[in-house]
């Protein structure tokens, strides 16, 4: 069967949305389905295992600033206007979209004789005015967390199927420790290295990590993987609290680079004052032996075990976070101990692999049919 995962971000940006695209369409394909990814003509493919097609969009920080909701649909309804004839024209079986945004694009598909089965998956809740209009384009509802699931379903009056996102476990996985690894970074072999990953924007709450690491004995480093408009204002908090040669700033990486920079490090931190439909960079980071500390919202509580895998938070709260970083930095056998039971939980609970299985019953593909 020919499936497409319909997403402008899907080359240009590296968060979980687009991770989602890439991991769960090469998922589909290693079942023996022909996967194409409909994306922007910004960047390029993260691998070669299923087909690419892009198209000319107006990207979301060039429309006028009416808000950022206004500016998402904008982007993606410029993104419509060229891709819509190709969706129309190819004859997909099914059509996966992830965001509100792209129910228009769906609608005016169905209008123009397109039957594919369309399902949205969702990760958030970016709701604008008349999308529950054009609900009525889609198929099937999934969500990636049973929290999200309730907010989606309270939106559109829909069951909503739960499937939660994954990560490669081959490819994520722990490894021996490189020193040179560290020492790119100026972290020493025997010193704790904290990590996180995302989009440097200010819900996802880094501001909060940086500051506690400040009261922190010396011997422990931060390492700040991604980027994003916060990214100055945070450089400038860690060189005004001196910490200029413990939080390091990677930026952005390719998304194959992670596997050996996470499984360098000791501790990986979640603070998100804002809500996390799930949280892939969690299970990755928990597929390469490390423990968590993640606020205590949105579908994170499904992921984390508390007490097990790690911890969970109040979000938003720096003493929280001050004391359980301190608590854990200084017990390294219980790192290692929720390091190998999130590993564990990954394998058995949050796989691709897993996640295409039940894509594939939704949409009752069967491979060779």
């Amino acid at each position: 069967m020919r499936v497409c995962f319909y997403n402008v971000t899907a080359t240009y940006l590296a968060g979980g949305l687009e991770t989602y695209c890439w991991e769960a369409g090469r998922a589909l394909a290693r079942r023996g389905h022909s996967v194409t990814i409909v994306a922007g003509n910004r960047g390029s493919a993260r691998h070669n295992e299923v087909a690419l097609v892009q198209f000319p969009f107006r990207a979301e920080k060039e429309w006028p600033d009416f808000g950022v909701r206004f500016r998402r649909l904008a982007e993606r309804l410029s993104f419509a206007r060229h891709a819509l004839p190709h969706l129309v024209a190819t004859g997909y079986d099914a059509i996966i979209i992830n965001k509100p945004f792209d129910f228009p694009v769906l609608w005016r598909a169905r209008h123009r004789g397109v039957t594919a089965q369309t399902l949205f998956r969702s990760g958030g809740t970016d709701f604008f005015p008349a999308d529950r209009w054009f609900a009525d384009a889609v198929t099937h509802w999934v969500s990636s967390s049973s929290y999200n699931a309730r907010q989606i379903a309270d939106r559109y009056g829909r069951k909503v199927d739960v499937i939660h996102n994954g990560v490669d476990t081959v490819i994520f996985r722990p490894s021996e420790r490189d020193i040179a690894v560290r020492a790119r970074f100026g972290v020493g072999s025997h010193e704790i290295l904290l990590v996180s990953v995302g989009r440097l924007v200010g819900w996802k709450g880094t501001r909060i990590v940086i500051e506690a690491v400040a009261t922190l004995p010396a011997h422990i480093h931060y390492l700040v993987i991604g980027d994003g408009p916060e990214r100055g204002s945070l450089e400038v908090l860690a060189n005004k609290l001196g910490l200029s040669r413990r939080v390091h700033f990677a930026g952005a990486m390719p998304h194959e680079a992670l596997p050996e920079l996470l499984s360098n490090c000791d501790l990986f931190l979640q603070p998100s004052v804002g809500e996390e439909a799930f949280g892939i960079s969690v299970v990755e980071a928990m597929a390469c032996g490390l423990p968590v500390l993640a606020s205590n919202n949105g579908g994170l509580p499904e992921i984390v075990v508390k007490g097990v895998t790690g911890c969970l938070l109040t979000p938003g709260d720096a003493s929280a976070w001050t004391v359980a970083m301190a608590n854990l930095c200084e017990d390294r056998s219980a790192m290692e101990r929720m390091g190998r039971a999130a590993r564990a939980r990954a394998e058995s609970d949050f796989t691709w692999a897993a996640n295409a299985a039940k894509l594939e019953s939704l949409l009752s593909i069967r491979s060779g049919n």
